[in-house]
């Protein structure tokens, strides 16, 4: 049973690394369980197995401080992580070995989503920033999908700053090039994946299907 708790204030770099972790396990045994989620539930699915005994990941986002005291050892190979979107004191959590993600640390992502959703050519220059930071194009895509689903239907969570910039942005999209964007995404993923084509290439087209070229 491996045991990792990623916490501190750069959620977006945080964010990156839990993204890269689950890419090494098989979707359909990822389990994400969100803030909020019923410790009951979260504890019977720790306790159960897969059907073919291959390694699950579970990830329990900023859960509770009575969690640490009930979890169970799992009867299967898994891999627990606790992800928090700030610091929290590690002796609280003996048993796992921390990631501290620090906010000097963090480069954001929403500046390149901005660039993108306001076409302009500038979202290259942004892009190869968060390259340079060593973002990959897995994230990127992810954000990108997280973008075009906000600008289809703004999240009810939204703090009214993004709602504002979210009604702006989306004038310049109607719902047909949203989903037109979206199944563009979904292309170059899958053509990333199947060798079909290179990185460099592919992120160069997906800033150019933003562009409108």
């Amino acid at each position: 049973m491996t045991l990792l708790l990623l916490h501190g204030p750069a959620k977006t770099a945080s964010r990156k690394k839990l993204i890269e972790l689950k890419q090494k396990f098989d979707p359909n045994n990822v389990v994400v369980f969100e803030e909020g989620s019923d410790l009951a539930t979260i504890l019977t699915n720790l306790q159960s197995s897969s059907l073919f005994n291959e390694e699950r990941l579970i990830i329990v986002e900023n859960p509770p401080d009575e969690f640490v005291s009930n979890f169970p050892l799992s009867p299967s190979p898994l891999t627990l992580i606790l992800w928090f979107d700030h610091e929290v004191d590690t002796k609280k959590w003996p048993q796992f070995k921390p990631l501290f993600f620090p906010e000097a640390k963090e480069v954001s992502v929403f500046p390149f989503l901005d660039l993108l959703a306001g076409k302009d050519n500038k979202a290259f220059l942004e892009m190869q920033k968060l390259k340079n930071a060593g973002f990959d194009i897995y994230y990127l895509l992810t954000m990108i999908f997280y973008l075009l689903r906000s600008l289809a239907v703004t999240p009810k969570t939204a703090p009214p700053f993004v709602k504002d910039k979210l009604q702006r942005q989306r004038r310049g999209f109607s719902l047909d090039k949203i989903s037109q964007l979206y199944k563009d995404m979904l292309d170059i993923d899958f053509k990333i994946k199947s060798g079909l084509l290179e990185k460099p290439q592919a992120e160069f087209l997906l800033v150019l299907k933003f562009l409108g070229h």
